[in-house]
């Protein structure tokens, strides 16, 4: 009997391995691509490990040579429009999920609208929110992107926080305001530290949700702002695939959600596993 459990643990351990491979090689292929030549990278067959390493491609997308766009400024449009969203969607979404809970805000029906929100896919919205923009003067602006997003992460935010909030003990928040403290204070003083890690995926999810969107990016901006999704197309020329540097503006734009991922790691566990919406 044990050594078939032996045996048993063995074979999954192997199945792990293999599946660990498949899942790690396109990002261990997007790296090495990163710092191969054109020669190399087109190279048949395929170099597993590039015979010399370059850093030319990283030179090139930081600082946009062959007219190329730099990965770095879009780096930085990324970030102020995916930590800007996500800030105030994690701010209206604690408002809104604490109100639903706590006050029962629009009965059974409102938070099953928030979430049908999230029903249909934002391709859907582009030709409205594009007009609205036009006229709003939102169009090719931080603040319109901003907005844009919001509308998608908002909902997803509200309804992912009231599992959290649902599961926070409201005595708590009782005993602090026969103490003295007002509602706003009992919300931000107690819940909001009891939901930490709740607040912490949510932040999480809204973040790679607003750095990694593509479509609205690339439709609701012109030339003032640029994400990183709609920049890395542009390494495609009317004569080449810059592969080298698409893979490294890549990277560019992976460190950032692999810093914050890290950096909240130890939230994200507890986080995932607790407020489940009953």
């Amino acid at each position: 009997m044990k050594e078939k459990q032996n045996t048993l643990t063995i074979i999954s351990w192997i199945l792990i391995g293999i599946d660990l491979l498949i899942v790690s090689f396109p990002l261990y292929w997007l790296f090495i691509t990163a710092f191969k030549t054109m020669e190399e990278v087109v190279h048949r067959p395929p170099y597993f490990w590039p015979p010399s390493f370059i850093i030319d491609n990283f030179k090139s997308t930081t600082y946009g040579a062959i007219g190329a766009p730099a990965a770095i400024l879009a780096i930085k449009d990324s970030l102020i429009v995916a930590l800007s969203n996500s800030i105030l969607s994690l701010f209206v979404g604690i408002l809104a999920a604490y109100s639903i809970i706590r006050f029962r805000t629009g009965g059974d029906n409102l938070s099953f609208w928030i979430l049908s929100n999230r029903f249909l896919p934002p391709i859907v919205f582009i030709i409205p929110l594009f007009v609205i923009f036009r006229t709003l003067h939102l169009f090719d602006t931080y603040l319109g992107l901003i907005l844009a997003y919001c509308i998608f992460n908002i909902p997803f935010a509200v309804w992912l926080l009231m599992g959290f909030i649902q599961e926070a003990p409201k005595d708590l928040e009782e005993a602090a305001m026969i103490d003295g403290a007002s509602r706003r204070a009992a919300l931000f003083r107690v819940t909001v530290p009891i939901i930490a890690p709740g607040i912490a995926v949510t932040f999480l999810f809204c973040f790679l949700s607003a750095w990694n969107e593509y479509i609205m990016a690339l439709l609701l901006t012109g030339t003032k702002i640029n994400t990183l999704p709609v920049i890395i197309p542009k390494y495609t020329t009317a004569h080449d695939v810059l592969y080298g540097q698409m893979a490294a503006a890549a990277i560019f734009g992976i460190i950032p959600a692999f810093i914050l991922s890290f950096i909240l790691q130890k939230y994200l566990v507890r986080g995932l596993t607790v407020g489940a919406i009953k």
